[in-house]
């Protein structure tokens, strides 16, 4: 939930509040912007995609059915797919319609974004939907976390770790000295890969517990020092240091004593089970808020109250529109046998 407020908290700003003149609240201006919400979206992609390819190697457990990479991408596929292509395509619509923007002109764009390729054809965010770009470089990721997950079967843990931080110190050196001058490669994997190789080694701390020496409130205090640099540290180098700082963070989540509490209160853990549909639907809400703001005069009331009306109605505008995107298009895929499902219902309906 964290990731989605730091991306929404930027894109609130930039589509509601600048349009209105509202001056947004310093503690609420972030470096980087929303950016590095996306780059804690990656660490726990990092680690949610690698954790069962840890466990296999990592942990002694009973044997697993053989890794088959077809079924990997099928469930991929049948998981995160319709959500995507139906809210893309509300969006172009809306586009065509509401926006009436040139239909021939969008076209081209609306398939490379389809197709996650937008930014490695282009340049750039998508046209149709900027945020995506986010969901291009996770594509890229889900394609190669089965190899990149072989790491873990070296068996010294020395060896292992010390390779994911050279690794992920590495990207983020040429992230930060190379691929700004790039747009392709900032928007790639290839500009990125420290945060998910992150995750990696969140899955090898989180299982192999080396740590486990450092009490609950040690952890606590670690975490909310980690947030703290993660969000608001503006020195060249934190860029630098962040994939570290969010395995700081996660940790604290998953072994302190209150930031697990945190993470697991339940209004908390349920907004961050559907962070995936709040994110494919949040432009199109704010910018519909944004033009429901524009037909009232605010500038009477008090500056603190003109912001808070901004924060709060669009972030329940963001997780209400969310929330019924989760329960109509994502909840349904997320049983992995709903296309034979759906097949067998299709083929009784036919019969009939």
């Amino acid at each position: 939930m964290l990731a989605i407020l730091v991306v929404l908290n930027e894109h609130i700003y930039l589509q509601v509040a600048l349009p209105k003149g509202l001056p947004w609240p310093r503690i609420l201006t972030l470096p980087d912007g929303g950016m590095r919400g996306v780059y804690l979206f990656f660490t726990i992609s990092g680690f949610i995609l690698s954790l069962p390819f840890a466990r296999r190697a990592l942990v002694n457990t009973p044997s697993a059915p053989a890794f088959s990479y077809s079924a990997y991408l099928k469930r991929r596929v049948t998981r995160l797919e319709p959500p995507y292509v139906l809210t893309l395509l509300l969006r172009f619509i809306l586009l065509l319609t509401v926006m009436r923007a040139a239909g021939d002109a969008l076209g081209p764009h609306f398939a490379a974004t389809l197709f996650y390729v937008h930014s490695l054809v282009y340049g750039s965010m998508s046209t149709i939907s900027p945020p995506t770009w986010s969901l291009e470089v996770e594509v890229q990721f889900y394609l190669l976390a089965p190899f990149l997950a072989g790491v873990f079967r070296i068996r010294s843990p020395f060896h292992r770790r010390a390779l994911l931080v050279i690794v992920t110190l590495g990207f983020a050196l040429f992230a930060n000295s190379l691929s700004i001058n790039s747009p392709r490669l900032a928007l790639s994997l290839a500009g990125n890969l420290q945060y998910f190789t992150a995750g990696l080694l969140l899955c090898d701390l989180y299982l192999t517990c080396p740590l486990r020496k450092l009490s609950e409130y040690a952890w606590d205090f670690l975490g909310i020092g980690a947030l703290a640099l993660l969000l608001w540290a503006t020195s060249r180098w934190a860029i630098v240091v962040f994939p570290f700082g969010t395995v700081v963070l996660y940790l604290a989540g998953l072994r302190g004593r209150y930031v697990r509490r945190l993470f697991a209160a339940p209004l908390v853990s349920i907004a961050g089970g559907m962070c995936y549909s709040v994110y494919l639907t949040h432009g199109t809400v704010l910018a519909a808020v944004a033009k429901a703001f524009s037909h009232f005069d605010l500038s009477a009331l008090p500056m603190f109250v003109q912001l808070s009306m901004v924060l709060a109605l669009s972030l329940i505008a963001a997780f209400l529109v969310g929330a019924i995107c989760f329960v109509v298009l994502e909840r349904p895929c997320m049983d992995p046998r709903w296309p034979e499902k759906l097949v067998a219902a299709v083929r009784r309906r036919f019969r009939v």
